[in-house]
């Protein structure tokens, strides 16, 4: 078993075997989580060792329409070289517009009835008073907490709803940390505590590689009853999207080179729906013009881009899966090529042009461009993966329940009987496919309710408020 973080105690030193048996033991039956089966407890010492590393990786509004010609053209050469020599598919989304639910059932394997997360928003002060969702909400396990019960040694950076950040085995870095230090933004309370968010010149400064455009932050303003200008839909759309998303990426590779490798790594990523939304007509400009369907009758589009606007930002949303994929190499690059991690890539999502009925009429919500499909992508390959030749190999009736208990499998961890997911049993190869899953009615114990505190600052809630309003999550 990989050693965890220097700040964690560990035995050291030779000692007795038996006392090494009986230590073995009692840790199992004194386990935090849910007691092991005898037969697991008996082979706990092989199982471990056989475990591969896991790094999970979420990727918002995946789509194979566009990564799939994307990859054939040798754009994405990281996430080709996983689909390629593993598995690969659709993963069937349910609450497509809500990414906090989806993002928490793919952590848990639950339909949101059980996780308690339901919406971008709560409303404990009334209906006219929404909050941001937050870990308050959150009813049950997700994999670190249950990870962290068997000592298994894990990295959480970015994950939708993790704050207030609990206590785990390992570190932890919560969706809110992007703003700076405060108070329940880290586990532990200090860790990557000098890691700042990252300035707004840094976007401006990256811009160049993303569109063509004289962006000037002065302008990027919003006024009441008229389309967004392109400066604000440059702030809300790219300068949101990519400082958070370099936050998380920077927080990966501060984790993976200041210390031991993970056993499991959870990294999130969001910025790919944000620019999704926002320069999809720039990308597709077809797609948003009258034309005539397959039957010659007329269709109606949405507006006719103009071609200027599609020079300026019409490789944004390439270039910055271009960007992504760089960021899951560079992550991918700590782990040694003789112990390779187990990696699954997962969206919560698809995506598509805002057109038909997905179409945006509403002044106010006129930048956004792109919006959300029921399905997302899977990509699966490493230690216990079947190997897919040229192309990988195809996944079928996958969703986003499945994550969860597909992971545990893979750790030879029980499975929670409560869990709404099943084991994608035909992406492992035949000796790990065909062992036995233990079972368990449940891996919540007393305590894994919502935490009392620390609230969201107020500031801070004001800034999700408003992004959430600009997507038209929440009333303006």
């Amino acid at each position: 078993m990989h050693r965890g973080p220097a700040s964690r105690s560990r035995w050291s030193g030779p000692l007795p075997v038996i006392l090494i048996a009986l230590a073995t033991l009692s840790f199992f039956a004194c386990s935090k989580g849910p007691p092991a089966p005898a037969r697991q407890v008996q082979a706990a010492g092989m199982a471990e060792a056989k475990r591969p590393r896991i790094v999970l990786i979420g990727i918002d509004a995946g789509t194979w329409d566009l990564l799939d010609p994307w990859m054939a053209q040798g754009l994405l050469p990281n996430l080709a070289r996983l689909r390629d020599g593993g598995v690969y598919g659709n993963l069937q989304s349910t609450e497509v517009s809500s990414s906090p639910v989806l993002w928490t059932s793919i952590a848990t394997g639950k339909v949101p009835d059980k996780t308690g997360v339901t919406w971008f928003v709560r409303f404990p002060n009334g209906l006219g008073n929404p909050v941001p969702v937050d870990r308050s909400s959150l009813k049950t396990s997700p994999l670190w907490r249950i990870l962290s019960r068997r000592r298994i040694d894990v990295a959480v950076l970015g994950w939708y709803v993790t704050f207030p950040a609990e206590e785990v085995d390992g570190r932890l870095l919560t969706d809110l940390a992007e703003f700076g230090q405060m108070p329940g933004s880290a586990y532990p309370e200090t860790f990557l505590w000098d890691l700042a968010p990252i300035p707004q010149g840094q976007a401006v400064a990256a811009m160049p590689r993303f569109m063509d455009y004289p962006y000037d932050p002065e302008k990027a303003v919003r006024k009441p009853g008229e389309p967004p200008s392109l400066d604000f839909l440059v702030f809300d759309r790219f300068v949101r999207a990519w400082t958070r998303d370099k936050f998380y990426l920077d927080a990966a590779e501060r984790t993976l080179s200041e210390g031991p490798l993970p056993e499991a790594l959870f990294l999130y990523l969001r910025g790919t729906d944000d620019v999704q939304h926002g320069f999809w007509k720039f990308m597709d400009p077809g797609a948003f013009a009258p034309h005539s369907d397959a039957d010659g009758k007329s269709v109606e589009g949405t507006t006719i881009v103009p071609p200027d606007q599609v020079a300026a930002f019409g490789k944004v949303i390439p270039r910055y899966w271009q960007w992504i994929d760089e960021g899951v190499g560079k992550v991918l690059s700590h782990y040694p090529a003789s112990d390779p991690p187990l990696v699954i890539i997962c969206s919560d999502h698809g995506a598509g042009p805002a057109v038909a009925e997905n179409k945006v009429d509403v002044p106010e919500y006129m930048h956004l461009s792109g919006s959300h499909r029921p399905v997302g992508i899977f990509i699966a390959n490493g230690p216990g993966i079947r190997h897919g030749g040229s192309r990988g190999i195809e996944l079928h009736g996958a969703s986003v329940y499945d994550i969860a208990p597909t992971i545990l499998h893979a750790l030879t961890l029980p499975i929670g009987k409560d869990m709404d997911g099943h084991v994608l049993s035909s992406i492992f190869e035949d000796s790990v496919a065909q062992r036995p899953d233990e079972t368990i009615d449940t891996w919540d114990t007393p305590g894994s309710g919502p935490p009392a505190s620390p609230e969201v600052p107020a500031a801070i809630d004001d800034k999700i408020r408003e992004h959430l309003k600009s997507l038209g999550y929440i009333g303006q």
